[in-house]
């Protein structure tokens, strides 16, 4: 019983996703800022000439808050994927027979 408990541990901490360094994310930030802006600036831009075009809805605070957070739940992959799909560069690559 011993030995089975030790290998589905083991074999659910080979599974887990190492957390990313400090330097991992400095190499996906500008990706994160670039998609970000991608997904608010047509919003911005949107909201802008809507609310410039008359119709008043736009020029409440709340409910531009309120576009920003269903453009973020909606986006939230897009804008995440750069981390979601990182995966470290090996140190020791497997060597080739």
């Amino acid at each position: 019983m011993g030995k089975k408990r030790r290998e589905e541990k083991l074999k659910r901490k080979g599974q887990q996703r190492t957390p990313l360094s400090g330097r991992d994310m400095l190499r996906i930030f500008p990706s994160l800022l670039l998609r970000a802006f991608i997904v608010v600036m047509p919003l911005t831009l949107l909201m802008t000439i809507l609310g410039g075009s008359g119709v008043t809805l736009f020029n409440n605070f709340w409910v531009q808050m309120g576009a920003y957070l269903a453009a973020y739940l909606v986006f939230n992959k897009f804008i995440f994927g750069p981390i979601r799909n990182y995966r470290p560069a090996q140190t020791n690559p497997p060597k080739a027979k």
